[in-house]
């Protein structure tokens, strides 16, 4: 069921809406279709009371000899008049208040202290073949009559109301010309009510939901570079105060990179003094053993200090990103390399372009590559699309990595002992300036052992 119902808040809102509405017109009607129908019945019995009133009068003011003509001259298809001996109603037969109330009306209408008057109100659909007659018409002749000559099929009202001399007159009529609540008017009414809500819903949302769309996309530009401009602070309060949190982490950020990175520059910088001095004082070492050690010890500090001033310039160069073929950017990382008579093997798509930093995205790939070649023994390099982003996928053949070491490999200067030694050059920040680069894209790298050996490197990028 949930995969058919929208998943943004604009929708999820506009389906809201539409079914309270909808449920709260549908109610609004149902309740004005039971009133109006009181009223049209309340309101035709009215008419109705005061024909039979004066066809009652006019029966009891002439002669008996003429009754017979007068009935025959008022009794119609619309009301049927007969007199029998005794009432064709049962009395108390309906005690609807509607029928209360009509009997009532037609009560004061008539007129006569204690005058007996029996009123019955009923729909066509209750009646039966073996309904009583009137005067030899039954009550099916009579709404055939109605239908025939008005159209008519409303509730029908049997009255029966005693004369001074105990003869009963019996009336009945249709007293309302009621339309049905499912009528074309009131489907043309939700059509229409619909269609309003609809529109009104998607101007709406559309306002309000306009600043969650620009949220989204501040968020995306910083993932990508913390430096993006920042938000605009307009619009209502809350969006405003939301605007100025977010600007506010922003500009924090921009200020704990800064300080870190003035930090590990200042660090590096000042540990080449002391290093220095050491060089110096390791030349008078008389030991050629000791002297050899010292010496290599400091050679690897230097290098370690390089690495980490590399690693500080990564963050404070202000590259401008512009649009490069990445299949041709990491072709040419890979042709370089077997120049060098490296085990590199690269296929690509041709013409993917991307939007980077390219020398810095250049490195990336380079230690990355270089890290596979290094400790794999080789690199095979497939460059791919799919939808809106980029994988380049560097695999070796060596021996891999234990699991449990996987997630430390981005961390600064980590290596895993039993591949990586000293002797092989590295200090461990490849894969961890590899990492910073890709993220500063908006992408990400991952590491996985390969089966039955070698490591795979996967760098995901957004185009």
């Amino acid at each position: 069921m949930k995969r058919f119902l929208p998943t943004s808040i604009a929708g999820q809102t506009i389906i809201v809406l539409f079914l309270g509405l909808t449920f709260s017109h549908v109610i609004s009607m149902a309740l004005y279709s039971a009133d109006r129908s009181e009223v049209l019945t309340l309101s035709g019995g009215r008419h109705v009371a005061h024909r039979i009133a004066a066809i009652t009068r006019l029966l009891e003011e002439t002669p008996e000899a003429w009754r017979d003509e007068i009935l025959h001259a008022t009794d119609s298809p619309s009301l049927g008049v007969t007199m029998t001996p005794v009432s064709q109603l049962v009395a108390g037969q309906d005690k609807g208040v509607t029928t209360r109330l009509l009997g009532k009306i037609l009560s004061q209408t008539i007129g006569g202290e204690g005058r007996k008057v029996n009123v019955q109100l009923l729909d066509v659909g209750d009646l039966d073949e073996n309904a009583t007659s009137i005067g030899g018409m039954h009550w099916q002749h009579l709404t055939m009559s109605r239908m025939m000559h008005e159209g008519d099929t409303g509730p029908l009202l049997r009255a029966s109301v005693q004369l001074n001399n105990g003869q009963w007159v019996n009336f009945v009529t249709a007293v309302s010309d009621e339309h049905p609540l499912w009528s074309s008017e009131a489907f043309r009414s939700m059509v229409l009510m619909a269609t309003a809500v609809i529109l009104l819903s998607l101007w709406v949302i559309q306002r309000v939901t306009k600043p969650l769309r620009l949220f989204a996309a501040a968020s995306e530009r910083l993932g990508k570079n913390v430096n993006t401009e920042p938000l605009e602070e307009n619009g209502p309060d809350e969006i405003v105060h939301a605007a100025q949190a977010f600007n506010e982490m922003q500009s924090r950020l921009q200020r704990l990179i800064e300080n870190r990175t003035r930090m590990l520059a200042a660090v590096s910088h000042d540990l080449r003094t002391p290093i220095t001095l050491m060089r110096l004082r390791a030349e008078y070492v008389e030991n050629t053993e000791e002297r050899e050690k010292m010496l290599s010890t400091l050679g690897e500090m230097e290098q370690m200090i390089s690495a980490t001033m590399s690693f500080a310039r990564e963050d404070t160069e202000k590259e401008e990103p512009r649009i490069v073929d990445l299949g041709a950017l990491v072709s040419s990382i890979a042709d370089d390399m077997v120049d060098m008579g490296k085990a590199v093997e690269c296929e690509t798509e041709d013409n993917i372009e991307l939007s980077c930093r390219p020398v810095a995205l250049r490195r990336a790939i380079s230690n990355v590559i270089e890290n596979a070649v290094k400790y794999g023994g080789n690199a095979q390099i497939t460059v791919s699309t799919a939808g809106s982003s980029v994988t380049i996928v560097v695999e070796d053949t060596g021996p891999g990595v234990p699991e449990e070491e996987i997630p430390k490999l981005f961390a600064p200067f980590y290596r895993v002992e039993s591949s990586r030694s000293r002797e092989t050059g590295g200090v461990g920040l490849g894969l961890s300036v590899a990492m910073s680069i890709i993220n500063n894209h908006g992408g990400d790298i991952s590491v996985e052992n390969r089966t039955p050996q070698g490591l795979r490197v996967v760098i995901a990028l957004p185009r």
